[in-house]
């Protein structure tokens, strides 16, 4: 039976870590943490709050919703015991909760909603139910606030600025999206941003698949003709907002490697005459992709870590890779976690 999940410690979301200072503070950012992320996330909480970021964004898929348990908490099970399908799906969300997320309070956490939380029985209600905690942190309410009649519900998508920082989560987790009221929303919200006086220097949006025509385009929003039509308008007024001025930054996960410069394509160079800077980091514990032969220079597959962005004073960030290594993930075990799967996600959960 796992723990009962401790809401508030989470929601506290202390202040403590991450502050401003006059030249530059850091966040974290990863996704894609199911089959081996009870063993991956506690490393990367470790690691986080160690280099005090104000806070860590994961960009969804949680667990994998399969029919069998992800390898991570089936090892974890007590001897002989196991879990039908039905019993998983009602358990696989309270396993990320205690297992993935209660190792970084009380570090600010923001969700994203990945393609797996939505697999049946998964639904966009139960999601918003669930990690409604998360989606109403004390930054995102306020923010709903000050948007007054342009807020958005709570839900999958919403943001919330920091130091000048606007900070967009969007929803690209199934096929009906980008939806008519998201767009209505992300149109209003980037409208204020450009707009003199906002006093947001910076855009940082992060969606659970990469928008489409990137070096990852093999499994991204160009899946699917909504997809790739509404993607390409959002990726035109993310360079409308980069054309006025604004340090804009894309970041996705779903494709389970790291891979930095991903617009920076024939297509998007053809189409206009800066790309916008944009990465994939789905590194956080799900089965490792092989790279695609369009990948740049950097890019790295069969690792677990994420990325860790440095804001400076005059607005632009730099992000980095943090990788971990497999004391890494020892280190931080849950006390019945074997080390035998521990080193057999760390070795072989992958393509290579």
């Amino acid at each position: 039976m796992l723990a009962v999940f401790c809401v508030s410690a989470l929601s506290a979301g202390l202040r403590a870590f991450g502050q401003a200072t006059e030249s530059s503070w850091t966040f974290a950012v990863s996704g894609d943490s199911r089959n081996c992320g009870d063993f991956v996330m506690p490393a990367i909480a470790s690691k986080v709050k160690a280099e005090k970021d104000a806070f860590y964004w994961h960009l969804g898929d949680f667990r994998a919703m399969s029919k069998e348990p992800d390898q991570d908490l089936a090892a974890m099970l007590s001897a002989g015991q196991r879990l039908t399908p039905d019993e998983y799906h009602r358990s696989a969300w309270d396993d990320f909760l205690n297992r993935q997320m209660v190792p970084f309070a009380p570090l600010p956490v923001f969700l994203g909603r990945g393609n797996h939380d939505t697999i049946p029985p998964m639904t966009r209600q139960g999601y918003s139910e669930k990690f409604a905690s998360f989606l109403d942190r004390p930054e995102i309410a306020e923010q709903r606030n000050k948007d007054g009649a342009n807020a958005a519900p709570v839900g999958p998508w919403y943001h919330w600025v920091e130091n000048g920082v606007d900070f967009i989560t969007l929803d690209n987790a199934t096929k009906d999206e980008f939806t008519d009221e998201q767009l209505h929303w992300l149109r209003a919200v980037l409208d204020h941003d450009v707009a003199p006086g906002s006093g947001i220097t910076t855009i940082v949006a992060a969606a659970h698949e990469a928008l489409p025509h990137s070096t990852g385009s093999e499994h991204a929003m160009d899946d699917w003709e909504l997809g790739e039509r509404t993607g390409e308008m959002v990726y035109h007024w993310f360079y409308g907002a980069q054309a006025a001025g604004k340090h804009v930054y894309l970041i996705a996960s779903h494709s389970h490697y790291y891979s930095p410069d991903i617009y920076d394509t024939a297509y998007w160079k053809q189409h206009t005459s800066n790309v916008v800077p944009g990465l994939i980091i789905g590194s956080a514990g799900a089965h490792r992709y092989a790279l695609p032969k369009s990948a740049k220079k950097g890019a790295k597959t069969m690792i677990y870590g994420y990325v860790q962005g440095t804001v400076h004073g005059d607005g632009t960030i730099d992000f980095a890779l943090k990788e971990l290594r497999e004391q890494d993930l020892l280190k931080t075990k849950w006390p019945q976690a074997p080390e035998a799967a521990i080193h057999e996600c760390y070795v072989h959960n992958g393509d290579q």
